[in-house]
């Protein structure tokens, strides 16, 4: 309502009994004045001198600011005792059809304290208890202010709440995000175009289409892609632990025995990116994220891309500290053997704390890496040493593979995580029950929010991830199969045997030195 209503005593007319209950409702106990000719209301009580607002749960996290005139501010004194009807002050929200006051329609989902004095919330309210969870986000975010100030103010972008800021780079941020059906917690990481140039955009693009083909429990999750004129907002699962470096940096290196879980769950996701014909070339402790204190996920697929098999790559990515030899050496690499020699690397640094080829400067560090020249400390065992030796080879064809990597006989009583299953939103697999069962269980939920099968059809399945229900589905599955994993855990891979290891590894009857304890660390 406007401002300029002018204020003034309501008096009951005798002209009709209903306007004489309109009257009475009207008439405040205490002498006080009200709006005439008043839009619908929607009661707030006075409960010690303040006022206390009876919000439907759409409006529980917004604020309803308290503008009392002077004349309340005076008349709060008189309430040292509460009247017999509470009175009640009144915030418009919208005149009924007849521009009168609507008669009273009482639901229970709205939990009103109706007085004597209390006038009912209207038809709109009525209306949208009707609609789904998914209709009343989108009816939200096209026509409720506060959501517009949210985003205005960078507070919401799409069906996700923005809170704290988990870091920042030379042209984006990222924050911590809530999305609004599923309750997930997500990082948002936000972009700005205006800062972004030509090369950056690149790995964008290829972070996003690598992102796409992947879908292991050790690998980061995309969920959603929210574009803007401005900016653009990469939705991805969100990993609360930390890095693996600071970790390190911070605590000291880790026993064997704490080290060798994590690095097998590494070792799986990068042995899932070679299945999908994707190399990482960037892999390093930076890069490996804390989602619980026994689980990692390996993130950040700038540098990634799509290979065929025996395909050479030219470009030099990657860190110096964690680069293979043939990158300052030859002029074209396998992108497969790079990962591995980044993984000796990330597992040598976890073991003893700094990475193994030093210098100080990088043309140092560049003759030490080509030269392959590294110490391994007497409290690393043979077996662990003989797996770093394995991938820190300077020779090619004699550097160590993924399946080698996994069969060594240090990480005999791991267990690899397996990928998920993939499973499209819109279609029905024939006689795979694990897959229909956790399409089932997410289309259950995807109804409880009043989204179906159909709707997903119709927004159009090439947005991918640029597609809010997609986005959804994503969440949903992803926390589906994430239950899942819990309640049905992998079968253990049987240990392998000493036949099963190429020319060189060690065997059981090699390791007959007594270890030295190094020092262990509690993860997280």
């Amino acid at each position: 309502m406007s401002s300029q209503l002018t204020q003034q005593t309501i008096q009951p007319s005798t002209s009709s009994p209903a306007s004489s209950i309109r009257a009475q409702a009207l008439r405040n106990a205490s002498g006080r004045t009200v709006r005439s000719d008043p839009p619908t209301y929607s009661s707030i009580l006075l409960v010690s001198g303040r006022a206390k607002s009876f919000r439907s749960s759409l409006d529980v996290e917004d604020n309803v600011e308290d503008s009392r005139n002077n004349s309340d501010a005076d008349s709060e004194e008189s309430y040292e005792k509460p009247p017999e009807h509470v009175p009640a002050r009144f915030v418009p929200t919208q005149r009924s059809d007849d521009g009168g006051y609507p008669s009273h329609h009482h639901h229970e989902q709205f939990n009103r304290t109706v007085s004597a004095v209390s006038l009912p919330v209207g038809k709109q309210l009525k209306d949208m208890s009707d609609k789904s969870m998914y209709e009343r986000a989108v009816e939200s975010l096209n026509s409720d202010p506060m959501v517009h100030k949210e985003v205005a103010l960078g507070r919401r972008i799409g069906f996700y709440r923005l809170g704290k800021e988990l870091g920042a780079g030379n042209f984006s941020k990222v924050k911590l995000g809530v999305h609004q059906l599923t309750k997930e917690k997500v990082a948002i990481k936000i972009m700005d175009k205006a800062k972004m140039d030509q090369k950056a955009q690149k790995l964008l693009t290829r972070e996003i289409q690598s992102m796409e083909k992947m879908n292991h429990p050790n690998i980061i999750k995309l969920f959603e892609c929210v574009e803007t004129l401005t900016r653009v907002h990469l939705v991805v699962e969100y990993a609360s632990g930390g890095e693996l470096y600071t970790y390190v940096h911070e605590r000291g290196k880790l026993s064997e025995a704490d080290a060798k879980p994590l690095f097998a769950q590494i070792v799986s996701a990068v042995a899932h990116m070679h299945s999908r014909n994707l190399v990482h070339r960037d892999i390093k402790a930076e890069n490996v994220m804390f989602s619980s204190p026994n689980t990692v996920k390996l993130v950040d697929f700038g540098f990634s891309c799509l290979v065929s098999r025996d395909q050479l790559l030219e470009t030099f990515c990657g860190s110096p500290p964690y680069a293979a030899p043939e990158l300052f050496r030859d002029k074209s690499y396998s992108g497969e053997l790079v990962d591995i020699w980044a993984l000796g690397v990330l597992l040598y640094f976890m073991l003893v704390g700094v990475t193994p080829f030093k210098g100080e400067t990088v043309a140092d560090m560049k003759v030490m890496i080509m030269e392959g020249k590294f110490q391994l400390p007497e409290y690393i065992s043979i077996m662990a040493g003989d797996l770093i030796k394995g991938m820190l080879r300077t020779e090619i064809e004699k550097r160590a593979d993924i399946e080698f990597v996994k069969k060594n006989f240090w990480m005999r009583d791991c267990r690899f995580t397996k990928s998920y299953l993939s499973i499209k939103a819109n279609v029905k697999v024939e006689d795979e029950t694990e897959k229909n069962a956790i399409n089932d269980r997410v289309w259950k939920i995807m109804n409880n929010y009043g989204i179906t099968k159909e709707m997903l059809v119709e927004e159009n399945m090439d947005k991918g991830p640029r597609d809010a229900v997609i986005g959804t589905y994503r969440i949903v599955q992803f926390q589906v199969q994430g239950e899942m994993a819990k309640i049905a855990k992998d079968k253990d891979t049987p240990p392998p045997t000493s036949s099963s290891f190429s020319n060189g590894s060690p065997t059981i009857q090699n390791n007959n030195r007594k270890l030295k304890k190094s020092r262990t660390c509690a993860i997280l």
